[in-house]
């Protein structure tokens, strides 16, 4: 029975090397990205419509600066020219 019990073994021995280096494949293999769920499409789409949001917020801000900066010079120069 010894003889059999060493061929048992050995190819249990066999059989759990190969499961090994076909789990470590298949660690080693890139895996995508599973799909976003419908809760997190909706929060980046809010995200993105805040970020949209600010930014335009920030742009309308740099303009409106701009444009009291264009007429306090303009201002200046009208009461310069006046005097």
């Amino acid at each position: 029975m010894g003889i059999l019990r060493y061929i048992v073994q050995g190819f249990g021995w066999e059989i759990g090397s190969q499961v090994a280096r076909e789990g470590i494949d298949a660690l080693k293999e890139p895996r995508e990205a599973p799909p976003p769920s419908p809760r997190e499409l909706k929060r980046l789409a809010k995200e993105r419509a805040k970020a949209a949001a600010r930014a335009r917020k920030e742009r309308d801000e740099a303009i409106a600066k701009n444009q009291a900066r264009i007429e306090a010079e303009l201002r200046a120069l009208k009461k310069k020219a006046d005097r």
